[in-house]
Order: C-alpha cells, then sequence, then structure tokens
C-alpha cells in the first residue's frame, strides 16, 4: 500500500477570495478539483494507494498580497483542507500551507495545524517576487518546523500574472507569453538553485533533524549530484554539498517513468525516494503514477521501500 507524497486540493472558495483581492484568476491546470473527496478515496482505493497528503495547490499565489492578506488565505486554506481530510481519517493528512510574507503568523499556523494532525509542512524556493528560502527572514519558520519535527515539501515556484518573471519581456515575446519556459524549465532551475543554496547557507547545521522532501524527481537536481563537489565548512568540519543533500533531502516520483526512479533510486540512495503521483482530481491521475513502479524488475521491493521511506518520515 502506498503513501503519496504529491498531490494538491485548490479550495474554490480560496480561487474566488484570490480572484476578488487581486483581480486575476490563477492557471488551473484541472477543473475536476472537487470539495468531495470521496472521489479521491475511490481513486485511491483502485491505485492501492493507502494515505495521501493533500497540500494547496501550487498555482494560488497569496504572498502577492499584503502580509495579513496572505496569512488570511494560508489560514483559510488550511482550515478548508482540514475540513475535507477530516471524513477520513487515517486515509488523507495534511500539509500544512504558509506565507514567507508573514513569518511570525506562519509560525503560529504551523503550531496550529500540527496540533489539528497536519503532518508536513508545502513551501516554495522563491520568496514572492524576490529572495529564495535562505533569506535570514526564514529562519524563524525553518527553527519551528524543525523544533516540531516535521518534513518539508519543497514544490516549484508559484507564479502568477504578477510576479516579476511572468512579465520578463524576454518572456512576454515567446508563445504563451513564455510560460511553457517557466513551468518547463525555470521552475526546476529555481528548486535546484534552491537546495544549493540552503546547503550553502549552513541550514543543517542549526537544524540537523531537517528533512525535505522536492517534488518531481527532484526537477534536474540528482542529475547535478557530481557537480555539487563543493565542500561546505561547518563546526564538524568539512563535507561536500552532495554529501549533506543526501541527508537531509529526499525526491518524489510524480511525472516519473520506470527507468527514471531506478535512476533515482541508483544515485540518490534506497532511502531517499518517496511516492508521488502530483494528483489534483484528474480523473486516472494516480493510476498513471503507477506503472513507473509496477514496471520495474521487482515492483514489489520498490513499492515497499518506497512506503517505508514515507512512513519514516511522516513516523507512522
Amino acid at each position: 500500500m502506498l503513501i503519496d507524497w504529491h498531490s494538491h486540493h485548490s479550495p474554490p472558495e480560496i480561487i474566488q477570495t484570490f480572484v476578488e483581492r487581486t483581480g486575476q484568476s490563477p492557471p488551473i491546470f484541472n477543473d475536476r478539483d472537487s470539495p468531495d473527496f470521496s472521489n479521491r478515496i475511490q481513486e485511491m482505493d483502485e491505485a492501492s494507494v493507502e494515505i495521501q497528503l493533500v497540500c494547496q495547490g501550487s498555482t494560488i499565489a497569496p504572498d502577492q498580497l499584503p502580509s495579513d492578506q496572505a496569512l488570511e488565505i494560508a489560514r483559510r486554506t488550511n482550515d478548508l483542507i482540514a475540513e475535507r481530510i477530516a471524513p477520513y481519517s487515517g486515509r488523507l493528512m495534511g500539509v500544512i500551507t504558509v506565507s514567507v510574507v508573514s513569518i511570525y503568523g506562519s509560525v503560529r499556523e504551523i503550531e496550529r495545524m500540527a496540533s489539528q494532525g497536519f503532518r508536513a509542512v508545502q513551501l516554495y524556493p522563491r520568496i514572492y517576487g524576490g529572495a529564495m528560502l535562505d533569506s535570514p527572514t526564514v529562519e524563524p519558520l525553518f527553527a519551528k518546523i524543525s523544533e516540531l519535527g516535521l518534513p518539508i515539501f519543497l514544490h516549484g515556484s508559484a507564479f502568477s500574472t504578477r510576479s516579476p518573471r511572468m512579465n520578463d519581456p524576454s518572456l512576454k515575446r515567446l508563445e504563451d507569453g513564455g510560460i511553457g519556459v517557466l513551468y518547463g524549465a525555470v521552475g526546476d532551475g529555481e528548486v535546484s538553485e534552491c537546495v544549493v543554496r540552503l546547503i550553502a547557507s549552513g541550514l543543517f547545521d542549526r537544524y540537523p533533524n531537517l528533512q525535505i522532501v522536492i517534488r518531481s524527481g527532484g526537477g534536474g537536481l540528482p542529475l547535478l549530484l557530481n557537480r555539487l563537489s563543493w565542500k561546505h565548512k561547518g563546526p564538524n568540519g568539512e563535507k561536500r554539498y552532495s554529501e549533506i543533500l543526501l541527508e537531509h533531502f529526499l525526491v518524489d516520483t510524480a511525472g516519473t517513468n520506470a527507468r527514471t526512479l531506478q535512476f533515482l533510486i541508483d544515485t540518490l540512495g534506497e532511502d531517499r525516494v518517496v511516492f508521488g503521483s502530483d494528483y489534483c482530481g484528474a480523473p486516472g491521475l494516480l493510476k498513471r503514477a503507477l506503472p513507473a513502479i509496477q514496471e520495474q524488475p521487482n515492483p514489489e521491493k520498490i513499492g515497499l521501500l518506497l512506503e517505508r521511506n514515507a512512513r519514516k518520515l511522516l513516523r507512522l
């Protein structure tokens, strides 16, 4: 029975609030993202997925709003997800939505939702329109996450029509305003940069128990592992960036095929990969994530190690 680390829900109430506050509609990739989670459970049963972690849809970017409004959207998102997973205790678990433009409000939000049984925190690599997560302003967030022993789910950047990246003139001249470039390449590039910057900032010296799951096979980061030979100078001596990555980061299997999954296991190690589907309500999406496991020479072994890794992270 698999544990799905990568699934989304974009509550329609939040989308409506977002439109009212910003005058724009976030890009929605699936109009079947229903507040009724019974279909989600049915698909989980059909795909032999025991548990699914539910996080905010990444196309909602509330951090472009004033800090009080951004925090309000984060809190409301958490409440709606909590309400919708409640009837399915043991099958669905919440991932905490935060706002990095309201750090201390988000620290309180992590405490609040962790007390309600949410099991991880979702972060994006770039603070809206500016610095990455290695910014000193984010430190209290990492301190609280570490204190509570929660894993982090690191998604790609949440782009919006107000984002400086979306309004880059060099992208605007491309087809579809360059959105295909942003989603196809820029997002993965920002994830890779963020991970290496977190290592170089000494984050894991300060919080040695932090564990971070990178979405969708880690993007291009596993291919760069041999390039991460630079040595971090920590309090306990020098250690290569690649070694620190393998101690503190995992990847999920969303978007991978059987050969890619085997590469990830061979490169990162058997304890550094978890199952993920990128499910967002679209019918059949969970089943389409299964061949990466089913087409392995020993699918039962692979399924068991993915489940084991997820249970360890979630302390199940």
